[in-house]
């Protein structure tokens, strides 16, 4: 169990304001044409895909309801009305519409437009003006996970270029894939190549669960969680859903009924699922991860280092108890940002998204690896 600082519900705020660090837009299409995002120029001068979509990227780890509370995203207001200075929601006139993911591991949240409603126009200006909240008690506008909120509204213009590449298709949604057997192509052509099934070159969510099974295996599993995955094949789901999708992490549970997992709780960390489907920014585990070495940044140097370990230690006094996964002890097995160019560690990442976040964002359905994907 972990020791709580305060109420069950309240969380006092002694971190920094919350900064945008970079705002990125589809700009052009790599050579497998997909999204290929360029940082968004002060002067409005980037020319963005009328396909895009847009990754805003932050100093500090977010309260996911601040950002991802509505179907549509309430803390941007994207427009091609130039003239009016918007503040509030309620200022944006004619937005365009977008939904709004979070990805804790980068500290990212990626705006897409929405099918089926207006979206950007070649050809055309438009300002793009990230809010924070309005007042203490505002629901919308971008806050860190303690509550901290975005130092100043921030905004952006840039421009939509007159045409797209033909491989071009809008950006509605993530790519989809077996993000759970995920297997390197290289690795079965080279060790299995009469087997695509092979267990040996899984690499998705699977293989990066089953990293932590030497505290988390069946009779020995540490705080409950069983990832006996049922490695080399694969083929075991059951504890996962048993004791992983949907079920409060026990060093988490504080306060009356704290057993039973919260999406949305009064305290953020209180009752968090260890894996909670569609929503990576609740998910205990992958905080778990992200306090340890599997997790650090090598780009970053310096004071933005500084900054970022005083954000983990931040994270950890907050409701990140006990050891991260893996144990230092271990060393690093995967890693969410490669050490070198080549890193054989790295996990796959899906549209700037690691491979264990992007199977969570896209519902947490573990499967039997030995069989083929449906």
């Amino acid at each position: 169990m972990g020791c709580d600082a305060g109420e069950a519900s309240y969380q006092p705020i002694d971190g920094p304001p919350v900064q945008l660090v970079e705002a990125r837009a589809t700009t052009s299409l790599d050579q497998n044409y997909q999204p290929v995002r360029t940082a968004l120029d002060p002067s409005g001068a980037t020319p963005v895909l009328s396909t895009a979509s847009i990754v805003l990227k932050f100093d500090r780890f977010l309260l996911p309801r601040s950002i991802g509370g509505a179907a549509l995203a309430d803390f941007v207001c994207l427009s091609g009305d130039l003239a009016t200075q918007v503040r509030t929601p309620a200022d944006c006139v004619n937005p365009v519409p977008l939904a709004a993911t979070y990805n804790p591991v980068q500290r990212e949240v990626i705006l897409r437009q929405v099918e089926g409603m207006p979206g950007l126009v070649p050809g055309s200006r438009y300002a793009l003006t990230v809010l924070g909240p309005a007042d203490g008690d505002a629901a919308s506008g971008v806050r860190a996970f303690d509550g901290a909120p975005l130092r100043d509204n921030v905004r952006l213009e840039f421009v939509v270029a007159q045409t797209n590449p033909p491989q071009a298709t809008p950006e509605f949604r993530m790519p989809g894939g077996d993000f759970y057997c995920q297997r390197d192509l290289e690795c079965v052509t080279e060790n299995c190549p009469d087997d695509p099934l092979c267990g040996t070159c899984v690499k998705g969510a699977a293989y990066v669960l089953v990293t932590c099974v030497g505290c988390h295996l069946d009779g020995n599993a540490a705080a409950g969680l069983n990832l006996n995955v049922g490695p080399p094949l694969f083929n075991n789901a059951a504890p996962l859903l048993e004791t992983a999708i949907g079920h409060a992490a026990h060093q988490t549970q504080v306060g009356e009924h704290a057993h039973v997992a919260e999406q949305t709780p009064e305290r953020f960390g209180r009752a968090m699922p260890l894996i909670d489907p569609y929503n990576p920014g609740n998910s205990y585990l992958l905080y778990k991860i992200i306090v340890g070495e599997s997790a650090i940044d090598p780009s970053l140097t310096g004071e933005a280092a500084e900054k970022h370990r005083a954000e983990v230690e931040r994270l950890r006094a907050a409701f990140v108890t006990g050891m991260p996964m893996p144990p230092p002890e271990s060393g690093p097995v995967f890693r969410f940002f490669p050490e070198t160019a080549d890193d054989p560690t790295l996990t796959p990442y899906v549209d700037g998204m690691d491979i264990l976040s992007a199977w969570i964002l896209a519902g947490a359905v573990p499967r039997d690896c030995s069989t083929p994907a449906p």
